[in-house]
């Protein structure tokens, strides 16, 4: 940092809050300065003295300011997100899913945690004083501090923050229950449903499998604009009574866009080389060479300033499954907190992909269970013939695609669960991702990760 002691070291110091800081924070608030950076020049001199460097003053501001918001302040000046991510279940799920792909891959972990939260309000009432096994596993997985209300309201505001329209994005997120029509939601728990989760319910014809899923890919496929145009078959829904749909629809251009020249250069991949179209560009990027990770991570925003995507690229004689191996919520919020703005020579392939995937086995490996068993317990779900506590989850299903080029981004998914009877540094930084990588888009204002992917070979 520029003055006595390592870089944690001063971050500790920082966070623990030495009393001169803190005071000269409230006189700040009383004083006539105009300029946050005014104020951390003069909180630094007061609490460490005169011996440090101005340079990498913008890196203590953050952490002043991030002790004065809250954890969901919005994101005005391009920055990364400085608060605490509420993603451990995200990160779990996708760590499942990519340490078992060898190919490219990428899912939507929120997609498939909405349609989870979801199912965690139909396992009962907080006020019960018992606890089945499928509420404590969805609530042990997706919210360990257990607090409904706050779920529910921090939910209700991301929904309301990411689907205000916006001139410099597209983001679309639709979820909807599909249920048989001999078959009625339980008023209370799809007024929760619509309330804090905009999910809405549709009568569907499972008896006549063909015609529910026409009626269910027609809305898959208008909600993501047409990249996703069947999610279900016919054969799929056999047996089905209920089915969870939620839908997301991302596209952005770059803050600052790649020129639209792109050579073709070799991506040095696992198993073969191959030659794809590269994006090349000089300019001032946040960055990071991580120990922790043994990666190099990028961050690119987009127009906006409220997402960004970030590509994390294993060193030299690193693989992606070494960084998998390595990567925990604690080494990723480290990698990412110490990300700095700083002149990076850019070199990063298009790609284009689509992957599916069903879910059960990763989501019971981090352990989610009951759901899939005889035992499951959804009684406020629904009611009507082999619904009432009648229900289990038979299959958690994903589509999803990622389209990346010079301009932007476009990436879109979909996610089912389908419910049956139960009982039935200086200088220039480069950064070349010549070599496989993982890049996940993050909304900057809540930290909320909207999806993640692993690249094993651009030109598949």
């Amino acid at each position: 940092m520029g003055f006595p002691g390592d870089r944690e070291t001063s971050r500790a110091a920082m966070i623990a809050g030495d009393n001169r800081l803190r005071t000269d924070w409230y006189l700040y608030l009383q004083s006539e300065f105009h300029s946050k950076l005014e104020f951390c020049v003069k909180a630094l001199r007061s609490s460490l003295g005169n011996g440090f460097r101005l340079n990498r003053c913008k890196e203590i501001c953050i952490v002043a300011s991030c002790t004065c918001t809250d954890d969901n302040f919005v994101n005005n000046d391009d920055q990364p997100f400085r608060g605490q991510r509420n993603v451990e279940f995200d990160w779990k799920l996708t760590k499942q899913v990519f340490q078992s792909q060898k190919s490219n891959a990428v899912i939507s972990p929120l997609s498939v945690k909405i349609l989870l939260v979801l199912l965690y309000e139909a396992t009962g009432d907080a006020a019960e004083l018992s606890e089945t096994q499928t509420k404590r596993e969805l609530r042990t997985v997706l919210e360990p501090n257990g607090d409904l209300n706050a779920t529910r309201s921090k939910y209700r505001q991301w929904l309301d923050s990411a689907l205000s329209s916006h001139k410099d994005y597209d983001l679309e997120i639709a979820t909807k229950f599909f249920v048989e029509e001999y078959i009625d939601v339980i008023s209370k728990y799809q007024i929760i449903s619509d309330h804090y989760y905009s999910a809405t319910v549709d009568k569907a014809p499972f008896s006549k499998p063909k015609i529910a899923a026409e009626q269910i890919n027609s809305w898959v496929n208008k909600t993501t604009h047409g990249r996703i145009a069947e999610l279900v078959t016919a054969d799929g829904l056999d047996g089905a009574i209920i089915t969870l749909i939620n839908a997301i629809y991302f596209k952005g251009l770059w803050t600052y866009p790649f020129p639209e020249y792109t050579p073709t250069l070799t991506f040095y991949g696992n198993q073969k080389q191959v030659q794809a179209p590269f994006m090349e560009q000089n300019g001032q990027f946040y960055y990071d060479d991580s120990a922790a990770l043994d990666s190099q991570l990028l961050r690119l925003s987009y127009r906006g300033g409220k997402f960004a995507m970030y590509f994390i690229l294993p060193h030299q004689g690193k693989t992606v499954d070494d960084v998998l191996d390595k990567m925990t919520l604690s080494t990723l919020h480290q990698a990412l907190w110490y990300m700095d703005e700083t002149e990076v020579n850019v070199t990063i392939p298009k790609f284009k992909f689509d992957f599916s995937e069903e879910l059960n086995q990763p989501l019971k490996d981090i352990g989610i269970r009951e759901i899939f068993s005889q035992n499951a317990s959804l009684p406020l779900l629904a009611r009507g013939k082999g619904a009432r506590n009648e229900v289990r989850v038979s299959r958690v299903f994903q589509k999803a695609g990622i389209n990346i080029n010079h301009l932007g981004s476009e990436a879109y998914a979909a996610t089912e669960i389908q419910l049956v009877n139960k009982f039935g540094g200086d200088g220039t930084q480069i950064f070349n991702a010549n070599r496989p990588f993982l890049f996940f888009i993050e909304d900057e204002d809540f930290g909320t990760l909207l999806f993640a992917g692993r690249v094993e070979d651009p030109t598949q």
